[in-house]
């Protein structure tokens, strides 16, 4: 059982650390908003984009507060930016989100469930199904990967994932 938290605080933080995103960035917002599970916070962090990326999100901040939307004056670079994403987040579980991403309704409720009820589970993480930019499905990854019994067989699995970072989106 988790600990009790103060109420302002969300249980899941969602990391959205973005450049130039402006082509897919309000579906992939849509689709975090529409989650079932709905203790979460997301966290944008703009770096400079120069596109219409800005202005997308200060439209979904302003009509839900658990969206913080921070945009960098400069660009820090990529791996700034995700720093400074993940360390503005304030919640007990924390999953990344791409600009690019559309993610299952329930695939929060599912991920906090399999955590709940596994204390030991340090992380879980779905299937990934790739889509194109049409939406048309191109393959299914993840699938009973990480799951072998000896830890040093799950981290062989994991690191040798086809996309290499589809494991550090899970929560």
């Amino acid at each position: 059982m988790a600990e009790p938290r103060e109420p302002t605080i969300p249980r899941v933080s969602i990391g959205l650390a973005v450049y130039n995103g402006e082509r897919y960035l309000a579906q992939a917002i849509e689709s975090i908003l529409a989650q079932t599970y709905r203790d979460f916070e997301l966290v944008i962090f703009d770096n400079a984009s120069t596109d219409h990326t800005g202005a997308i999100c200060r439209e979904f901040a302003a009509r839900d507060p658990r969206i913080r939307y921070t945009r960098n004056p400069l660009n820090v670079g990529g791996a700034n930016n995700h720093n400074l994403t993940v360390q503005s987040a304030r919640g007990e579980f924390f999953r990344w989100a791409a600009h690019d991403d559309v993610l299952a309704p329930t695939l929060l409720e599912k991920c906090v469930a399999a955590l709940d009820e596994n204390p030991d589970v340090a992380l879980v993480f779905p299937k990934v199904i790739g889509i194109d930019e049409n939406g048309a499905e191109q393959g299914i990854t993840g699938v009973g990967e990480g799951t072998e019994r000896l830890p040093s067989g799950r981290l062989r699995s994991l690191s040798s994932r086809r996309h290499k970072c589809e494991a550090i989106y899970g929560l």
